[in-house]
């Protein structure tokens, strides 16, 4: 590698290692000697394969040279290599290893194969001040989370999407050991209940994103109370396609949770007017709803979302909004877009169904993610619905939801800008934003113009 590609690399920054170890372009490091780098190349691709089969890689590396290299060149060459890699150079000597458990601040356990639980039982003593950890998809077990509730303290952000092995086991070890957490993605865990759940919500009150898509033994009115009682940051909720939730629970996490933004309760059949009714009236920084196939939901519920969005309007018009308070909800929506990136988003769509396996549910997600990530960060006024879905709500009558759509002017049915959902209601196809309806008048008005 020549000097200027090095010197090029490593003005690339890394969100996985910590701001302490990130330095100015000025203080930036000669590049290695050329026999430095070949011996990396050869020690890396010689300890890989131990990695692959899941065998913890620990012990002192023999020659001398390796612990010689600079801790800020070390930093640097982990902000441009994969977390496999840096596995792996975590086992070279003591030296890098203790350099890397300061360093490093975010994981991800994506790549490994059947023996991801052994390699994060190992690994989670080494890396006690990770923030971020990635287990997407992976067959892990209870005893790898239990391991992160004993070492991970500092644990913000992690990502359960799809473990299916898990058991209330991992929860209750979350609860004891990571506190801290704000955001968690269960989606898919259909191996926990409501038990774990409740004892995390009362343990966990900095949570502020929760995913619990898909997890119908969790998704129940108890959980919903317990975090309405303990988890009054809530930010964003996706409890889609958890059936047996009524408007017991959905009240109360709107009651104990009122910056809620995202609110997802696709596929909950069971709930009525009054919990749209409830939101509406206590989540006054309500940006997202889904209520994809909830067909008990009437035009009642459009009306009272329509009065709540016409009141704030005309009290913001007043002056009741200063700047401050602007600038607070612009930067949670900020928040709010970021959390929907990293996969908290939605699991709905017009071709999901209660009985759909976990991988459909989540294919589904991408959809009404992308609605959000346009829609919640363009809010000029800081407050006011951005994106809804009401795709399958059947009961509902073309008048209604025009008045929804007419009290909030951030929701658009034009094809560029569509934030308003009425797939399958073929009897909301009258239904139009401004900006829709100006667009019409002009291709009528150009028509009428033009020379015959």
């Amino acid at each position: 590698m020549e000097n200027m590609a090095m010197r090029e690399g490593f003005g690339h920054d890394r969100t996985g290692l910590s701001p302490c170890f990130l330095t100015s372009e000025d203080e930036e490091m000669e590049s290695t000697p050329r026999d430095l780098q070949q011996k990396w190349k050869r020690l890396v691709q010689g300890r890989i394969g131990s990695i692959d089969d899941g065998q913890e890689v620990v012990g002192e590396d023999r020659d001398s040279n390796w612990p010689d290299l600079p801790m800020e060149l070390l930093m640097r060459i982990m902000g441009l290599v994969d977390y496999r890699t840096i596995v792996v150079v975590s086992g070279v000597c003591t030296a890098w290893r203790d350099s890397l458990h300061l360093g490093i601040v975010e994981l991800s356990f994506c790549w490994c194969g059947s023996n991801v639980s052994n390699l994060v039982r190992s690994l989670a003593p080494k890396f006690s001040r990770v923030q971020v950890c990635n287990l997407r998809r992976c067959l892990v077990a209870d005893v790898a989370i239990e391991a992160l509730g004993r070492n991970l303290h500092e644990l913000r952000v992690l990502d359960l999407t799809g473990c299916t092995l898990l058991t209330d086991e991992s929860l209750l070890a979350l609860a004891s050991g990571c506190t801290r957490l704000e955001k968690l993605n269960l989606s898919g865990c259909t191996g926990i209940t409501e038990v774990g759940l409740v004892a995390l919500a009362g343990r966990c009150s900095s949570l502020r994103q929760l995913n619990l898509c898909g997890c119908y033994n969790a998704g129940l009115d108890n959980a919903l109370m317990a975090l309405g009682a303990g988890c009054s940051e809530l930010q964003y909720l996706n409890v889609g396609w958890c059936e047996h939730i009524t408007d017991r629970g959905v009240t109360a996490v709107a009651l104990g949770c009122p910056n809620l933004g995202v609110v997802d309760l696709c596929g909950c059949y069971h709930i009525t007017d009054r919990s749209v009714m409830v939101v509406a009236d206590h989540c006054p920084r309500l940006r997202a709803l889904n209520l994809y196939g909830c067909q008990n939901i009437t035009d009642l519920a459009m009306y009272s979302l329509a009065d709540k969005g016409n009141a704030r309007r005309t009290a913001a018009g007043k002056g009741s909004m200063n700047q401050s308070n602007s600038r607070s909800i612009t930067g949670q929506l900020t928040r709010l877009a970021v959390a929907a990136d990293s996969g908290l988003g939605s699991c709905s769509g017009s071709n999901s169904s209660s009985s759909s396996s976990h991988d459909s549910v989540t294919h589904q997600q991408s959809s009404s993610t992308r609605g959000y990530l346009e829609t919640l960060i363009n809010d000029p006024q800081g407050f006011g619905l951005m994106s809804l879905n009401l795709s399958g709500c059947m009961a509902l009558s073309a008048g209604a939801v025009q008045a929804v759509c007419n009290a909030y002017p951030a929701l658009h049915t034009c094809p560029d800008r569509c934030s308003l959902y009425i797939s399958g209601c073929l009897n909301l196809t009258t239904v139009h934003c401004k900006c829709a309806i100006e667009a019409r008048r002009e291709r009528v008005s150009r028509h009428r113009s033009a020379p015959v």
